[in-house]
This record gives structure tokens, sequence and C-alpha cells, in this order.
């Protein structure tokens, strides 16, 4: 099954505790067993947070982290990627702005980057793809307001006329739509990568219909 839903200890903004790639799923220990995603998850905390997807942003190539995470943190990250045989690096960014999960929104093809960034060279290097920089429908939050696979991306439900841009900086089709019943910022409750996703539980069936054709998994 390709979409999951669930809660975190009662919390359903379950995309601030976790993110995932093609290639690996980084969550809070909080998590129940995830499989809907089908990658390997490592389950971890971040300067002494569960707040997993608020510091990180990545993709198959790199997992981004923010420059205050500790050297014993990042090696012990990069062990256990290991350990999961998955050949991703780790980069932290020497960058003022920390909750990276709020400010870049990536796939494998490129990175749309917050204006709040500064090192934008640091993005493009550690991620290994093309970086554009701009908002979302009148937010510099861009991670905040996308979740961009390799096969699709679900936008802020006030982008509607922005889907053509980012259709053309993500190179892939998306949506607008919403999550825990109706809530706009849809990284808060959606972690997904191209072979499923998971969401919290007070998501609609409807916004579920959304998001599976946003995402490319409507037949």
């Amino acid at each position: 099954m390709h979409v999951q839903q669930t809660s975190v200890q009662g919390e359903d903004f379950i995309g601030l505790l976790g993110m995932c790639s093609d290639r690996y799923a980084i969550l809070s220990k909080k998590f129940p067993k995830i499989e809907a995603l089908d990658t390997p998850v490592i389950k971890t905390t971040l300067y002494g947070t569960n707040l997993i997807g608020l510091f990180c942003a990545g993709n198959s190539n790199s997992l981004l982290l923010p420059y205050f995470i500790s050297d014993e943190e990042a090696t012990l990250l990069e062990k256990k990627l290991k350990e999961n045989d998955v050949d991703t690096t780790i980069g932290r960014l020497k960058d003022k702005s920390t909750a990276l999960g709020n400010l870049i929104a990536c796939n494998d093809k490129a990175a749309l980057v917050s204006p709040m960034i500064s090192d934008i060279k640091g993005v493009r290097d550690i991620l290994g793809v093309e970086v554009v920089q701009g908002g979302i429908a009148g937010h510099e939050e861009v991670g905040a307001c996308c979740v961009a696979t390799n096969k699709g991306f679900l936008v802020h439900p006030d982008a509607g006329s922005e889907l053509m841009e980012l259709a053309s900086i993500f190179r892939v089709e998306g949506l607008t739509g919403s999550v825990n019943f109706g809530f706009p910022f849809v990284k808060s409750g959606l972690i997904a990568n191209s072979n499923g996703y998971v969401t919290g539980s007070r998501t609609t069936g409807i916004e579920l219909g959304r998001i599976d054709e946003a995402l490319g998994f409507m037949d």
C-alpha cells in the first residue's frame, strides 16, 4: 500500500518529525512502524529533539543539516545510513537560517530555496542539483508550502497560478492541496517519495485523493 495515515503521540503534523527521499527516510524515534515509503528507515533525534522534518532537507544525493548539528550527531547519522546500505552523503549548511525543512523544497532534479537562505552555493554543492531561489504564494517558507518527489509535487492551495513554474523547476507535474483537514502548509502533514507517502490521521479522503493525483499515484 502506497499510503499510510498516522499520528505520533497524538500529533498529526508528522511532517515536522521526519523526511525522506527515494533512498532513505529519517524519522523521529516516536514514529510507529512505517512501510508506505518502501525505503530504509532511520530513527533518530537531532539537536536533542524529534524535529527531524523541521531541521532537515534532502534528496537521494545528500542529506542537508543545519550548521549547529554536532560532529557526533552527523557521524552517528552517517553510520546508520551506511548500516542500511544507503549511499547518501551528509552536509551541513553554514547559514544563519536553520529550519531547512521549512525553507527548502527539493527532489533529485532541483531545489527551490527560500530567500531567507543566503548560502545558495552551499545548497547547490551539497544537494547536487539546480537551485532556484524564490517564494510560493507570497510565502518565503517554500519547504513548508511544497512537498516534491521525483513523480510529482503537492503545493499550498494559493499557488494555483504558479503550478507551471514549479513544474518547470522540479521537472514533474503537481497540484495544489492541503493536509489534516484543510491545513495549507502541506509539508507539516506529509512525508513522501516516489514509492508512497505518510500523512496525518486527520487528512481527509478528499485530500488523500488530491495527494494521490499530485504525487503521481493516480492510475
